[in-house]
């Protein structure tokens, strides 16, 4: 019975063997396996996984990117093998993967360039923050947050804002360090903040690579509060402070005032013009025009002139009648008495407390993203 089973498993072992052997290669992996028997090829296959690159599973962009580190390495393409490599290690974590649809030789070379990576290039195990962070109280916010750091190896660091002030910089050793991230001021008022870190290996300093990330912020708003976090600024939905006082004004007496400063500026001022006019038409022009000796070209003249000074002198007049009722002036006695509003004042009260109670609810919930 035994024998039997025995026989029974292996039959099914090889035939699982033969199905998995039988299985179709993807294109993308048969192709590198044509295009990498000769390294005239290889830049035909870079063009090709890049085309395909966005295509592929996740699982497969890790492979295409070693391959494709591997190929720009040989052509001596040093920015390119960097890029994908830095995109391999970092972004894929050093996955592992499965070389097997290369030839022998081949895959030999690859793991040895892949292993010679892993040992001078620095990998970004960590970063976070501190778990103390989790939830923040936007009103009472921490003068600094702590940022955890892991790198693959030993490196010099640096931590750059986004216009490039340094914030931070020291050494990341085999463990987690913690960077102090200064958070002091406004910082609590935007809802993204971005960085640069900077990672240099102390055993390969060429290899040096640089991460982009950001601290999103995003806030915890009770539902009765309207908040604005960028003025800081924070009201109850359907509550307005009110006035707990008001004033009632009560007119005591009247009278009617004529400012005799204003009748001269005005109404005398145009009088006495407008008189002057007609005194000069009934006067010099009128005794010149009657006078025999006068000329009838002068006399011609001179009736036009009377004519113009009758205009002038009357609007004058009109003119200082219609100033006339401005200088007669109302003024009035008023009295002002303030009263207190106690149920204002309580619904005020209430109102402070409320604020803050909520002021204590609003918190801030931070969260690293790379970019």
């Amino acid at each position: 019975m035994a024998v039997k089973r025995a026989i029974l498993f292996l039959s099914a072992l090889l035939l699982f063997q033969a199905s998995w052997a039988a299985a179709p290669v993807p294109e993308w992996k048969a192709e590198a396996r044509r295009l990498m028997a000769r390294e005239s090829d290889y830049p035909l296959l870079v063009e090709s996984l890049q085309r395909q690159f966005p295509l592929l599973s996740d699982k497969d962009k890790a492979a295409a990117s070693l391959l494709i580190g591997y190929c720009q390495s040989r052509a001596g393409n040093a920015q390119a093998e960097l890029f994908w490599m830095n995109k391999y290690l970092g972004e894929f974590r050093a996955a592992a993967v499965n070389l097997k649809f290369l030839p022998g030789a081949v895959q030999r070379k690859v793991n040895d360039f892949r292993l010679s990576w892993q040992k001078d290039f620095p990998v970004l195990w960590e970063l976070s923050l501190a778990a103390e962070h989790g939830a923040i109280a936007y009103f009472d916010p921490p003068a600094e947050l702590k940022l955890r750091l892991q790198a693959s190896m030993p490196c010099d660091f640096q931590l750059l804002a986004r216009d490039g002030a340094l914030l931070a910089k020291g050494v990341l050793q085999a463990g987690v360090e913690t960077v102090r991230l200064p958070a002091g001021g406004d910082f609590f008022r935007s809802a993204s903040h971005s960085y640069r870190l900077l990672l240099n290996p102390r055993n390969a300093p060429e290899r040096a690579i640089e991460k982009y990330f950001s601290v999103e912020l995003e806030y915890d708003i009770p539902a009765e509060a309207e908040f604005d976090p960028a003025a800081g600024t924070l009201k109850l939905k359907g509550r307005e402070p009110q006035p707990e006082q008001e004033t009632e004004t009560k007119v005591i007496s009247q009278r009617t005032r004529f400012d005799k400063g204003l009748f001269k500026k005005t109404v005398l001022k145009d009088l006495l013009i407008g008189a002057a006019f007609f005194v000069v038409n009934a006067t010099l022009i009128t005794s010149t025009i009657d006078n025999a000796d006068t000329s009838l070209f002068a006399k011609s003249s001179l009736t036009g002139a009377r004519r113009v000074f009758n205009l002038a002198g009357i609007g004058f007049s009109l003119s200082a009648l219609s100033k006339l009722p401005k200088v007669f002036q109302r003024e009035r006695v008023v009295e002002e008495k303030t009263r207190d509003l106690p149920g204002a004042r309580e619904a005020n009260q209430a109102l402070e407390r409320d604020l803050a109670s909520v002021r204590r609810q609003i918190r801030v919930q931070l969260a690293v993203r790379a970019l």
